[in-house]
């Protein structure tokens, strides 16, 4: 236990396929088989080898597999007899494997061995421990550039966002109507605040549970100025609340980010304490047409729970990019800081290649912003 969580068991029950939990409760005993065969009329092939079917499986890792190519219907026999041998894993049947339907669900989300999304990902986080160099240690291992996976397509970049933003709106109906439903209890109450009960908090971004997930090398957001300035923008930039949500893992969310809580009185006419969820990690951010200015320095990244919009803090941006500039932020797991962020002011080449990276907005927010 401990491989998967409740809500991707929840997610794989509404597949429209066969799915089967495979289990031997004896000790020490694991389910280690990586096994893939893909069939058409003409050819049959089955990977057997150490790779999960994950990015990192396919492309990042160092892995080891074999690859057997059955031509049909010459070699019907042969893959009939390696099927045959490998029946246990393509047709689980009793009493270590069983179907999930919904009986099956409802008894593993009731047990404790089986974690939710956020614990599961604590977890993975305590297993691997810190994977960026704080320099107070000597560098002991070598290292080795692996490739990465290819490029998403932004059309299917494009489907995970729209999913993601169906659910951002979905969670502010919800809002609203919880809002005007407390305002008429209140109304109803002569004016008195009413205390909502444990189970009802108002539903936020932090509780969202994404439909889908994307795993890109770097996003890309055109940077915007606010109201007042002369030109230069303030440092402080906001990411879509639909990026962040299509790519946590990217942006380190939620696990790395701790609640904060400034006393002072809010803008808002409840007077509300403000509340945010912050991480520092250190960036390198730099200009691609000015090799000299480059620093390296912790860019507060933070979540504003009382507008629900993610920001995150640059000086240097401040005092280097424009209006209509391009960042392009690449997360880094094999330096001494754990993002790079470069910049390309408008009129640059990399400006050009960056933005076909990027597409405008929904009616969510008007930035133009990308991954690739």
């Amino acid at each position: 236990m401990g491989g998967t969580s409740k809500e991707v068991l929840q997610e794989l029950a509404t597949w429209q396929v066969e799915v089967f939990i495979f289990k031997n409760r004896k000790g020490g005993v694991t389910f280690h088989p990586k096994l893939y065969i893909v069939e058409t009329a003409e050819t049959a092939e089955i990977f057997l080898g150490s790779n999960n079917l994950t990015e990192g499986g396919l492309y990042g890792n160092y892995e080891g597999a074999v690859r057997v190519t059955y031509q049909l219907p010459a070699d019907a026999a042969e893959l009939a007899k390696t099927k045959q041998q490998l029946s246990k894993f393509i047709k689980p049947a009793p009493p270590v494997s069983r179907r999930l339907d919904q009986e099956y669900l409802e008894l593993l989300a009731a047990r404790s061995d089986i974690p939710s999304a956020a614990e599961a990902r604590q977890r993975r986080k305590i297993a691997r421990g810190e994977s960026v160099a704080t320099g107070a240690e000597p560098d002991v291992f070598g290292f080795e550039s692996t490739p990465g996976p290819p490029q998403l397509p932004l059309e299917v970049q494009q489907v995970v966002l729209a999913a993601i933003r169906h659910q951002l709106d979905e969670l502010d109906e919800e809002k609203r109507a919880r809002k005007a439903a407390e305002e008429g209890a209140q109304a109803a109450a002569g004016g008195v605040p009413l205390e909502a009960p444990e189970s009802e908090i108002e539903p936020d971004i932090l509780g969202l549970i994404p439909l889908a997930q994307i795993a890109p090398t770097a996003f890309y957001l055109e940077l915007t100025a606010t109201t007042g300035t002369t030109g230069k923008i303030p440092g402080e930039q906001r990411v879509p609340l639909e990026a962040i949500n299509a790519a946590q893992e990217f942006w380190g969310w939620p696990d790395n980010y701790t609640e904060s809580i400034n006393p002072r009185k809010g803008e808002d006419p409840g007077g509300e304490e403000r509340v945010y969820l912050n991480w520092k990690p250190v960036w390198r951010v730099r200009s691609i047409s000015n090799p000299d200015k480059v620093v390296i320095k912790g860019v507060r990244m933070y979540y504003y729970k009382n507008s629900s919009d993610y920001r995150f803090y640059s000086g240097a941006l401040a005092a280097w990019a424009n209006s209509g500039d391009i960042v392009r932020i690449t997360r880094c797991d094999n330096e001494p800081y754990v993002y790079d962020c470069a910049l390309a002011v408008a009129g640059t080449q990399e400006h050009v290649e960056w933005m076909t990276h990027c597409s405008p907005g929904s009616g969510r927010s008007p930035r133009v912003f990308g991954f690739s």
